[in-house]
């Protein structure tokens, strides 16, 4: 991937100076265009005024995009979108599970308190008298949120038992197993129903991809800018998540 990525930035957009960048780094400046100015000579541009490293060049294990991601990493697998995407994933081909912690600490928060600082409540599936829920504000994310919620409300009864209960939202925590930060960390993530959900640890037995989440519920999160963990090989089916970047064309 980093010979492919090594031959795009031999024509990289023009209006990046001396770039060392790709098309997914223009994906992340038209996804977060409330914190990223720029990416040029290989450097993500905070409006901080931060920089951040976007490709270190290293040839990585599947292991070692998940423990030693850098920005450019978390394109490693194309997101699938559209009728042909509920397939049963391949071999560790999990499409957002790679992320660097760093990006997302810069973006939300590098701390419990400071992604608290940025938190807003809503109320979930109001018309069917949902709970109240905390979501991050930053990027609008809340309002995406509330936007699926409003969709999520009329659709048919058959279908809100899915998404009626949610399972968590923000929890400053690392993923079970370990020392990583789960996205629910930064606010950016919602767990729905989980005694509708299956997950890749909960499988009894011998690995088998399992799946009982409608795919009307997942194309409502998808349209918002929130990607689904059903279409992880590691799958999480309960799981959405705000990446937006990795939604784009």
């Amino acid at each position: 991937m980093k010979a492919l990525v090594a031959a795009l930035c031999l024509s990289c957009v023009t209006h990046y100076a001396h770039a060392v960048c790709d098309k997914n780094a223009d994906k992340l400046l038209k996804a977060y265009p409330e914190q990223l100015v720029a990416c040029e000579n290989n450097t993500i541009v905070w409006k901080s005024g931060e920089r951040q490293l976007y490709d270190d060049g290293k040839q990585k294990t599947f292991d070692q995009l998940l423990e030693q991601a850098d920005v450019e990493d978390m394109f490693a697998f194309p997101y699938p979108i559209g009728a042909n995407s509920y397939v049963p994933p391949a071999l560790n081909v999990d499409a957002g599970r790679i992320r660097n912690e760093e990006f997302f600490k810069r973006m939300y928060g590098a701390s419990s308190s400071e992604v608290k600082s940025h938190l807003t409540s809503l109320k979930w599936l109001p018309k069917s008298d949902g709970e109240t829920i905390k979501i991050q504000s930053v990027n609008g994310v809340a309002a995406k949120l509330e936007q699926i919620s409003q969709e999520l409300d009329e659709v048919p009864s058959a279908l809100k038992k899915y998404v009626m209960d949610t399972s968590g939202t923000f929890n400053w925590r690392v993923i079970s197993g370990t020392d990583r930060l789960s996205n629910h960390s930064f606010a950016i993530a919602i767990d729905i129903n989980t005694k509708h959900a299956d997950y890749w640890q909960w499988s009894k037995g011998g690995y088998a991809y399992k799946n009982a989440i409608p795919h009307e519920i997942v194309e409502i999160f998808e349209k918002h800018g929130f990607i689904w963990g059903g279409k992880w090989y590691h799958y999480d089916t309960m799981h959405f998540e705000y990446r937006p970047e990795l939604l784009m064309n």
